[in-house]
């Protein structure tokens, strides 16, 4: 008896939960979340301490742009397909309506409460800041702009041509920017205009697929390749194949690498961190770290102790991330193949660890030296440095090489 596509999602929903389960367990002995539990301590502590000092200038509705903004523009839509549905599913097109539903139900009542969490986190602060707009008005504003823009999403996601979304992406996000600015500024009726756009996303008359199969398929694909190299951090991993990403704006550095044999492997893992998943994620765990340093620094966290912290933090999250790279291309036969030394491999991959964390440390411990140092913190800013330059000199290269020397080859 043919199953329905309801039992079908929950079957491939549950089949991959479990096969995840593992991986959660080996990232939890790793310390990870007592660490984050931690830095949310301190988070809440160092808060606190802003919302009953908050300057007078403090850029409140910035923040709440920064804050809220991502947490409503993007929606995620989880779906379980695979590139054989196409052969298997695509005669069933007519009942995936009710399939696709349930993903939007599943993605939704997770994006409502990342919103929720986000203003619960954010009216404190702009309640200190003599918000104009009442919290449940907010609160409603925010929830409502959610739902307009699950739907806006799927829309865009349904437009045949790749340019159209492109556009439409790019409107929504701007609709949203304003509204949210609006929203905060009291300024109600600029609200209802956004909200009107994203509502004119929803019914455009753009040509479209009823189910953009290629299109859910290549997004399930990236999902599950950013949980592989989440969890390749913390164990072996079997991965599927990798994701390529141009990213033109970094190409140029491996453009600076010279063509000759030693520098093989150098120029592969160089190419590997730029073009990746990897990257992508590094780029926004580091651009994180800036945006957190910076707040924390600029309040002086715990006499600037605490923010050096935060700095520290994120420096050893980004170099945990980039524990991703020493398994990259670890079983691939074309390694045996070339005349290459497998010693410079393991120089390589030293040495693409040790700039990418140096990059992203100077990135992350940047504002400490903006805000700390001019007002006297020369201890805390120093001392951050100095300790993740510590880490990322000494410890790291000592950690990745004993990895790389402990982990078994397979032919």
């Amino acid at each position: 008896m043919e199953r329905s596509v309801e039992t079908l999602w929950r079957s491939r929903s549950a089949a991959f939960w479990r096969e995840s389960m593992p991986y959660f367990r080996y990232m939890a002995q790793s310390g990870l979340p007592g660490v984050t539990i931690m830095a949310l301590l301190a988070g809440i502590t160092g808060y606190g301490m802003l919302l009953r000092n908050l300057p007078a200038n403090f850029p409140v509705v910035l923040v709440g742009v920064l804050v809220l903004m991502p947490l409503l523009c993007w929606s995620p839509l989880r779906t379980w397909l695979r590139e054989a549905d196409i052969v298997f599913l695509v005669p069933r097109e007519a009942e995936m309506p009710a399939y696709i539903r349930r993903s939007m139900r599943y993605n939704g009542m997770a994006g409502i409460a990342a919103v929720l969490i986000g203003c619960a986190v954010y009216l404190p602060l702009y309640l200190a800041g003599d918000g104009r707009t009442s919290a449940v008005v907010v609160v409603l504003g925010v929830l409502l702009s959610k739902l307009l823009q699950l739907q806006a999403a799927w829309r865009e996601r349904q437009v045949v041509s790749v340019g159209s979304r492109r556009l439409l992406r790019l409107l929504r996000w701007a609709a949203t920017a304003l509204a949210i600015v609006a929203l905060l500024k009291g300024f109600l009726i600029v609200y209802i205009i956004g909200a009107i756009t994203l509502i004119s996303i929803i019914y455009n008359r753009l040509p479209r697929y009823p189910i953009p199969w290629l299109t859910l398929i290549e997004e399930e694909k990236r999902t599950r390749r950013r949980y592989t190299v989440f969890f390749s951090a913390f164990a072996d991993v079997a991965t599927e194949s990798a994701g390529v990403k141009a990213r033109k704006y970094a190409a140029w550095v491996a453009k600076l690498i010279a063509y000759r044999k030693s520098n093989a492997f150098f120029y592969l893992y160089t190419q590997t961190l730029i073009r990746t998943e990897l990257g992508g994620i590094l780029l926004r765990l580091t651009a994180l770290g800036l945006f957190t340093g910076w707040l924390s620094a600029y309040s002086a966290l715990w006499a600037g102790w605490g923010s050096a912290s935060v700095c520290l933090l994120f420096v050893w999250l980004t170099g945990v991330q980039l524990r991703a790279i020493a398994q990259a291309h670890r079983h691939s036969v074309w390694r045996h193949v070339y005349p290459l030394p497998e010693a410079t491999r393991q120089t390589a991959v030293l040495r693409v660890d040790r700039r990418a964390s140096l990059l992203c440390t100077l990135i992350i411990w940047l504002p400490q030296g903006i805000w700390l140092l001019p007002n006297g913190h020369t201890v805390q800013a120093g001392a951050s440095l100095v300790i993740a330059l510590l880490y990322v000199l000494v410890l790291r290269p000592a950690s990745v090489k004993k990895k790389m020397s402990a982990d078994p080859e397979e032919d």
